[in-house]
């Protein structure tokens, strides 16, 4: 058995964490990483990683999410954002970048161009939320199975209003929304439910050969 299996074996849904203790700055770099390396439709990285110190602002946020204690008393509270505006500017923007480093001239990139605009012109506003929130999707559960791997205990929250979260942390100023909050944190050795079975469909009925 693979270690990444066992770390993801290990991983629960923690009700009950050690306030005591604080992620370290050296795995906040590696989370922040591996945000950042995660694989995104076309390369456009359509996303943000918002992480929310001020215990004030979290506080805030705690009543507009259902007001779960994980908001307040986790070590730190990530909140994962989508980019607003994948217009022709952006992908420009992202299309220089990758001239920069990788040597491509821009001329050389004209066809990819055409191919990109082409496809986000083709999306109605529902089409391009629904295309990057599933960009955010993708960097979330990156970053979740690092946590794994680190046994820093994480649980997604998408009992939170997004509405609020915006207001609250300015992200339209940024030309970001927020889709989901991940606060994280080390769960306590009086957790009831860390020996708890974990509940999954079997192999055979979540597999379709052909």
């Amino acid at each position: 058995m693979s270690e990444l299996i066992k770390k993801l074996q290990w991983r629960y849904a923690t009700k009950d964490f050690d306030t005591n203790k604080k992620v370290s700055d050296s795995d906040l770099e590696d989370i922040i990483e591996a945000f950042r390396l995660t694989p995104s439709s076309f390369g456009l990285e359509p996303w943000k990683l918002v992480i929310v110190e001020n215990p004030e602002i979290r506080q805030e946020l705690q009543a507009h999410s259902w007001n779960q204690s994980q908001i307040t008393k986790a070590s730190h509270l990530l909140v994962f954002a989508r980019v607003k505006n994948i217009d022709d500017a952006y992908i420009d923007k992202y299309l220089e970048n990758n001239s920069k480093i990788t040597w491509v001239s821009r001329e050389d990139l004209v066809w990819y161009e055409g191919m990109m605009k082409w496809y986000f012109s083709s999306l109605d506003e529902q089409g391009k939320i629904l295309w990057a929130s599933e960009q955010v999707f993708l960097a979330l559960w990156n970053v979740m199975n690092l946590l794994a791997q680190k046994e820093i205990d994480s649980c997604a929250i998408w009992g939170f209003n997004p509405v609020k979260y915006d207001e609250v942390l300015d992200l339209d100023k940024h030309g970001l929304a927020s889709v989901v909050v991940l606060p994280i944190w080390y769960r306590s050795s009086e957790d009831k439910y860390a020996s708890k079975p974990k509940v999954r469909f079997s192999k055979e009925e979540v597999v379709l050969k052909i």
